[in-house]
């Protein structure tokens, strides 16, 4: 989200429960909510990867300031992804910490809206305003965000309201922006001594439940410190997933054999003109995939877009995924691919290179892209193609996400 960390990490976490879940924070640079369509297309890659169809096991959270969430227009863009087929991560949790000020602004010169949360009112996102200084009341907002969001597969927003006690960096002074504020701030107890008072009057601690805890944690801030100290780790920003090793940054001009065969190209041609029985296909649309289909076989000359059909189909037929995105990108700018048709009767699109054999399927043993199918071939890797919204930034930025994910498949941002 809004530059909580600048670094990529990732990490297994382990529950009370004894469970693991899997932490990742992606590398965010200094630009307010760039990186949150980078999230998202990096979870939409991860689902694909684990066959999550149902998109509950891998859930995006982006965490926001209350100043960038109204003012940057790629929060909007991404709101507009959400329930759109070729980016819906069937939902995502937005937590604002809205500390009402963005840098040295306040709400009043940073929003015409009485929230900053309403332009989530655009996608009907439900928002829950909680006070920050309540941490049973955050925690129970936060269980029913992600129970909203694994039953309606919807973004969820939470506006947790609490206060910036220091200045926007160690020189800056906040009394001299916000003085009223800042002399409110300062006269307040910390979240941790009040809660803990609260508890302490309720009898559910003693004081010395509290010494142990605060005792506890500065102990662990401790060795925290004193192993990174100890051990630096290297501040390089790497995708942080193993199934990037054995990738190297370092460019090759070692040739590499990208040649597809005849018959290999013969089987694609064909299938990009086979549709099903009672399909009624544009004519002129028609015409352009017979020739695509008699090309190879008779030897015609072979056009850009068909090179581009026959290039997409050969790498599906290797079992190499492709993705392919941007505005117009299914019937092409200019009319040369036509990669996605539609039946003239009941508007129904179909996808020939998605049915040139039995489709593989990432994640599941034995159907895997390149395991043998029913009929005694390698089953086929799947062509993903989508007409984006007229939104370059952040469809830009989602599949840049995927791509982080997913190295091994083609992943095509078309810029119009």
């Amino acid at each position: 989200g809004d530059v909580k960390y600048h670094l990529g990490y990732s990490g297994d976490r382990v529950t009370a429960s004894g469970k693991k879940i899997r932490v990742v924070m992606s590398s965010n640079p200094s630009h307010l909510e760039a990186v949150d369509a980078v999230v998202e297309g990096r979870c939409r890659a991860k689902q694909r990867l684990r066959s999550d169809t149902e998109r509950r096991k891998t859930i995006p959270v982006l965490v926001h300031g209350d100043a960038a969430f109204a003012g940057q227009g790629v929060v909007m863009e991404v709101l507009n992804l959400s329930q759109l087929k070729g980016y819906t991560t069937g939902g995502t949790i937005h937590a604002i910490v809205n500390n009402l000020i963005g840098f040295t602004t306040g709400p009043e010169d940073a929003r015409s809206s009485r929230y900053c949360t309403d332009v989530a009112k655009t996608i009907e996102a439900p928002v829950f305003h909680v006070n920050g200084e309540d941490p049973e009341a955050v925690v129970y907002v936060a269980q029913l965000a992600l129970a909203y969001r694994q039953r309606w597969k919807k973004d969820v927003v939470i506006d947790m309201w609490c206060y910036r006690r220091w200045g926007h960096n160690e020189g800056d002074d906040p009394s001299f922006t916000q003085p009223i504020m800042a002399k409110l701030i300062r006269k307040k107890k910390s979240v941790l001594k009040t809660y803990a008072e609260r508890l302490l009057a309720e009898g559910v601690i003693t004081e010395q439940d509290v010494q142990a805890i605060r005792q506890s944690l500065e102990e662990q801030l401790e060795k925290a410190q004193s192993a990174a100290m100890a051990q630096p780790k290297d501040p390089t920003i790497d995708p942080g997933s193993w199934r990037w090793q054995g990738f190297t940054h370092e460019y090759s001009f070692d040739p590499v054999p990208t040649a597809a065969s005849r018959d290999t190209l013969a089987e694609v041609a064909r299938a990009h003109a086979a549709l099903p029985d009672g399909f009624h296909l544009h004519k002129n649309v028609a015409k352009l995939l017979e020739r695509r289909a008699q090309a190879v076989e008779g030897d015609e000359p072979i056009d850009w877009g068909t090179a581009e059909a026959y290039a997409f189909g050969s790498l599906l037929l290797e079992g190499t995924a492709v993705r392919l995105s941007g505005q117009d990108s299914r019937r092409g700018t200019f009319s040369q691919r036509h990669a996605v048709v539609k039946d003239m009767e009941t508007g129904q699109p179909y996808i020939p290179l998605n049915n040139m054999r039995q489709m593989g399927q990432p994640g599941v043993p034995g159907q895997e892209p390149g395991d043998l199918g029913e009929d005694g071939r390698p089953r086929q890797a799947r062509f993903c193609i989508y007409d984006s919204p007229l939104s370059e930034y952040s469809v830009l930025g989602f599949e840049y996400g995927y791509s982080l994910a997913d190295p091994n498949m083609l992943v095509i941002w078309e810029a119009q």
